[in-house]
């Protein structure tokens, strides 16, 4: 499995406005994407799942990382630029 890391860069007033209203910034973000990752993955799965039934094909992606891969490069769903 790849990680992938991301950098956010703010401002130091935009720091110390956010150290009012949290406690851990990092885990707040953290939280966040991965949250939002998992409700694209639910949606991608619904969307692949459905076209594959209605093509009447089956399912041979197995797991979440390869049932988006596939319908990526099946056009199901596209990815944003």
């Amino acid at each position: 499995m790849i990680h992938i890391s991301y950098t956010v860069g703010i401002t130091t007033g935009e720091y110390k406005a956010l150290q009012t209203v949290m406690t851990d910034q990092q885990d707040w973000i953290t939280n966040a994407i991965q949250n939002r990752a998992s409700v694209a993955i639910n949606d991608i799965t619904t969307k692949y799942t459905q076209f594959k039934i209605s093509k009447g094909e089956a399912i041979t992606a197995i797991g979440s990382t390869a049932i988006v891969e596939a319908a990526i490069s099946e056009g199901v769903v596209g990815i944003l630029t």
